[in-house]
């Protein structure tokens, strides 16, 4: 499966849902310079998460999600967007397959994630690769 097909299927169910959210474009690469120019000039920000939900549940602001497929890994852009937006009150995380994505949606709908993103939770190489951001 690739990261388009897992975001369709994701937004299907969002939908079926009545889950207020918006998908981001980033994952499709632009070859024309002038559209990427555009994209840039029109506010895209590179890493940005490629779902967010616009549901506040609890403390949290809404619910922040990159997909990923298969042995697919974060950007450096895209560890920032998460811990930023985990900072400033939503709930970020990077989901890899359809069950781990669905799981965190659920989880955060019904609210039972009471946790942010913590420093001291990260690993010793995404500590090194945000520094370098």
């Amino acid at each position: 499966m690739k990261e388009y097909q897992l975001q369709k299927a994701v937004c299907k169910y969002l939908d079926l849902n009545n889950v207020l959210y918006c998908g981001s474009m980033g994952g499709n690469y632009q070859p024309h310079v002038s559209v990427r120019m555009r994209a840039k000039k029109s506010g895209y920000k590179r890493g940005f998460p490629d779902l967010f939900l616009y549901e506040p549940r609890g403390k949290f602001h809404g619910l922040a999600i990159e997909l990923k497929v298969g042995k697919n890994r974060a950007t450096k852009e895209q560890l920032w967007w998460r811990n930023e937006l985990n900072e400033k009150g939503y709930v970020a995380e990077i989901c890899t397959g359809i069950d781990e994505t669905l799981e965190i949606i659920n989880r955060y709908l019904e609210g039972k994630i009471k946790w942010r993103l913590k420093e001291h939770f990260l690993t010793q190489e995404t500590k090194d690769t945000i520094k370098d951001i």
